[in-house]
């Protein structure tokens, strides 16, 4: 494929909406976002508005310091309407058959309950210790500011040896960050630059048994807790699923963390989560990138047991998780009486309504 037929596959990027991607990855702050970038306040707001048109501005927290690892599952499709605690996202995703992605924030320890919660075998387990985003700062993208694209750069080798180190499996047994911190991320992973006097207001509305609590404790709680947990922002671009679908990699072998790695520094990566000796990544990769992936993987220690899996364009369910529940005397607790609903579109506006 040409470069002129790439670039009509890749999903468009003005130059301020560059320029703020690359700060709001590094800002704790819609303001300090404007001061990295350069831009106005107002036209950093206004960017960040238009830009959840066509993206998202995501919160990264460091799974070892909140104590939850990143838990993908994929089983043959099921048909519940509650799924276990820790659950936070469900997708209906294809391959040669009907499967349901499922996703959750799950305590080391609780694994294997979380699992069993199903009472069905999964196809694919992959325990998330290392959970990376896309960013601005991937050392494989360059901004072409003529044509307004993010291209990749298809250089594997030469950052290879920053990509490979060993996957931590870590486990810190059940120690919970506290009630506070917990609805703080949960508000900051809806919305990046959320404020925590809105966050935790929200936070009471579905759930009033909160405490009323100060401004002053809420900040303390926000700028020394939660940001001891933050690591740093992600600001992906997502292009049209029906041109270009969601496609998720699975791989295993010994250098699977390392070119999963590789494959999350490209452009229209999304995620990559990192097991030991496994690795599932989800992109909206073009067709043109195809060829060059299968290429380098000649050169890792690593197989590709199933097709990409593709997930529904057409998907429009949503999970509506506590963190915050699920947590008694500093620790995480795992009560099935705190299922987790899922929810389609529809209801969802009819409850707001």
């Amino acid at each position: 494929m040409s470069n002129c037929d790439q670039a009509q596959l890749l999903p468009k990027v003005t130059s301020n909406e560059w320029r703020f991607m690359k700060a709001a990855v590094k800002a704790w702050s819609l303001r300090e976002a404007s001061k990295l970038s350069g831009l106005s306040v107002t036209t950093a707001h206004r960017i960040l508005k238009n830009f959840y048109k066509k993206g998202s501005v995501v919160f990264v927290h460091d799974p070892k310091k909140v104590n939850l690892i990143t838990l993908v599952l994929v089983f043959p499709k099921l048909n519940i309407e509650y799924f276990p605690p820790f659950t936070m996202s469900v997708r209906d995703v294809y391959n040669m058959g009907h499967y349901t992605l499922v996703v959750g924030l799950v305590p080391p320890p609780l694994v294997d309950k979380y699992i069993d919660w199903f009472h069905e075998e999964p196809v694919l387990v992959i325990k998330g210790y290392e959970y990376i985003k896309w960013t601005p700062a991937s050392p494989l993208c360059r901004y072409n500011a003529e044509k307004e694209i993010i291209m990749p750069i298809f250089d594997f080798h030469k950052y290879r040896k920053t990509f490979d180190y060993p996957v931590e499996k870590w486990d810190v047994g059940l120690k919970a960050p506290d009630v506070y911190d917990l609805v703080l991320l949960q508000g900051r992973l809806k919305n990046a630059f959320a404020r925590p006097l809105k966050i935790y207001g929200e936070a009471r509305k579905k759930d009033p048994s909160l405490p009323i609590v100060s401004q002053q404790l809420l900040s303390y709680h926000f700028n020394k807790h939660l940001k001891s947990m933050w690591a740093g922002n992600s600001a992906l671009v997502f292009n049209n699923m029906r041109l270009v679908p969601v496609r998720l990699f699975y791989f295993e072998g010994r250098d699977a963390p390392l070119f999963a790695r590789l494959l999350c520094q490209l452009p229209c990566a999304f995620t990559a989560a990192i097991d030991v000796d496994k690795a599932l990544i989800s992109a909206q990769f073009p067709c043109s990138y195809d060829e060059y992936i299968m290429r380098e993987a000649e050169g890792f220690d690593v197989e590709m047991p199933y097709p990409p899996f593709i997930q529904s364009s057409t998907d429009m369910k949503k999970v509506a998780p506590w963190l915050w529940q699920w947590v008694e005397n500093g620790k995480w607790v795992f009560k099935e009486e705190l299922h987790v609903p899922v929810l389609t579109r529809s209801h969802l506006a009819s409850i707001k309504h």
